[in-house]
């Protein structure tokens, strides 16, 4: 075997791995608390804002906005969630969906194996009524363990010949929306193209400017999930995933407009250049966010209609 098509095996091994670990993941959690997610989720989502911060929350520690977008569409279909109450939880999700560049711009995820060991053991070992909780924690560091292996495989990229060519032939910020929307709709995951994209900034392959356009993509992909879950439900569901599309489209607006100056200086600021790109993507969430749940209100009655209209 040529050792191109090796690496080609190795990279694609490790995002199979971190695909599989995060939804394992992602369902062992909701599992584990899944009565007491919904229930929560009725109780907290009386207000936008509060139905906003639990959607980050619960994201930030599911790990997978696709889960809880897909999760409140279905909640809204059944009438346990309003459906205001269901928009502004997707609003919040891509908040929380941020702390994946956090974790990989500051190297945490060195700790993978450490969380391996101890949740594989927990799992196998620990007392009989907490075991449950071991597989959550098993996974979380199967997550981190991935990434390393990405990162690994990455890295030989930052010395090829020929790399400066390739950065000269993709440095399009257009071509890097498309292509991380794109892959995010396959993956069905937001967490994977983020990460991807900081991983190859950290080993030197794109630039911080040309991985923020890739963030910006992937908010748009991750739409996908929701409206996939809402093709087999009423009209009601479809037009509740369009509005989390409005939305996302939205963000991507502010970001390549409003947002710019202030992506500027961030990437000119002296952190490093995989925090930059986890700063940006918080700062673009958290001001799609802000600018939502300030017109919500005033566009809801008019939004109400339209989704209750045959």
């Amino acid at each position: 075997m040529s050792p191109f098509v090796t690496w080609l095996f190795s990279i694609m091994a490790a995002i199979m791995l971190f695909l599989h670990g995060l939804a394992a993941f992602s369902a062992e959690v909701t599992t584990l608390g899944g009565v007491k997610l919904r229930n929560w989720l009725q109780r907290v989502t009386s207000k936008d804002w509060q139905g906003a911060c639990f959607g980050a929350s619960v994201t930030a520690l599911v790990q997978s906005s696709s889960a809880i977008t897909a999760m409140a569409v279905g909640l809204a279909h059944n009438k346990t969630l309003s459906a205001r109450g269901a928009l502004s939880v997707m609003i919040g999700a891509n908040v929380g969906t941020t702390l994946t560049a956090w974790l990989i711009a500051f190297k945490v995820t060195g700790l993978g194996p450490f969380f391996v060991t101890i949740g594989g053991l927990w799992s196998l070992a620990g007392p009989m009524t907490w075991r449950p909780y071991g597989k959550p924690l098993f996974y979380f560091g199967i997550i981190f363990l991935a990434l390393d292996l990405i990162s690994q495989a990455l890295a030989p990229l930052a010395h090829h010949p020929h790399i400066q060519e390739y950065q000269q032939a993709i440095n399009s910020p257009i071509f890097a929306l498309l292509f991380a929307a794109f892959l995010t709709a396959m993956v069905q995951s937001s967490s994977v193209v983020s990460g991807l994209a900081v991983l190859a900034v950290l080993q030197q392959i794109i630039p911080a400017s040309l991985a923020v356009w890739m963030i910006a993509g992937a908010n748009v992909g991750t739409t996908s999930t929701a409206l996939l879950a809402s093709s087999a439900l009423d009209s009601f569901s479809r037009k509740l995933a369009l509005l989390n599309i409005g939305f996302n489209l939205l963000g991507v607006f502010l970001f390549a407009t409003l947002l710019q100056p202030i992506i500027h200086v961030i990437l000119a600021s002296d952190i490093s250049a995989s925090q930059q790109v986890a700063l940006v993507h918080t700062v673009f969430n958290l001001a799609a966010a802000t600018v939502a749940l300030s017109i919500l209100p005033v566009l809801w009655p008019r939004v109400s209609l339209w989704l209750n209209r045959p």
